[in-house]
């Protein structure tokens, strides 16, 4: 019988643990808007994180070859996020300005 209570509390410990790890990995999305800028790049590129969150799923980015976390170069950034603003119905996602606003 103790064997069994054991047994019990352990699968409920895990259960809650796991259960908050979901959570916890719901609630990190990062920050809600990056700005990207490399050593070459004459303009920063603003991106509005959140607002692609509520679009589509992490891993459409995140899992692309594409991307590379910390090694972000204008190439990358161009294949990454072209794709998809040129396939886009709205023409106006496709100009640079987009992503690459003037300064105010």
């Amino acid at each position: 019988m103790k064997k069994v209570i054991i047994c019990g509390v352990a699968v409920a410990f895990l259960c809650v643990a796991g259960l908050t790890g979901m959570t916890m990995a719901e609630e990190d999305k990062g920050p809600a808007e990056i700005t990207l800028q490399t050593a070459e790049a004459k303009k920063p590129a603003v991106f509005p994180h959140a607002k692609h969150q509520e679009k589509q799923e992490c891993d459409k980015c995140h899992k692309d070859a594409n991307y590379t976390p910390g090694a972000w170069t204008k190439d990358s950034g161009h294949a990454l996020c072209q794709a998809c603003h040129k396939a886009n119905e709205n023409k106006d996602l496709a100009k640079c300005t987009t992503c690459h606003p003037a300064k105010k």
